[in-house]
């Protein structure tokens, strides 16, 4: 559901921001989609970067998409901005 997608979001957002994460990284979870509970598996801080990752799936899916070259030149401007 809708409603559980969205407390999953939440969920993995927190995480996320628990442990201080920036730039780019997977966080691989099972969730029951009729409660919305959330149950992480593991914390991937430097995901596999090929076509058929789920993070460019993942941007594809945004609205409106975030196309692998839009993608992949927002991490770069983001270590830029880093490394200054």
């Amino acid at each position: 559901s809708e409603k559980a997608l969205q407390k999953c979001k939440q969920h993995i957002e927190l995480i996320a921001n628990t442990l201080q994460l920036e730039g780019f990284s997977r966080i691989d979870a099972f969730v029951n989609v009729d409660s919305g509970e959330v149950l992480i598996i593991e914390v991937n801080t430097v995901p596999g970067m090929t076509p058929s990752t789920v993070l460019v799936h993942q941007a594809l899916a945004e609205q409106p998409p975030l196309y692998p070259h839009q993608f992949f030149r927002t991490l770069l401007d983001l270590a830029s901005e880093r490394a200054m």
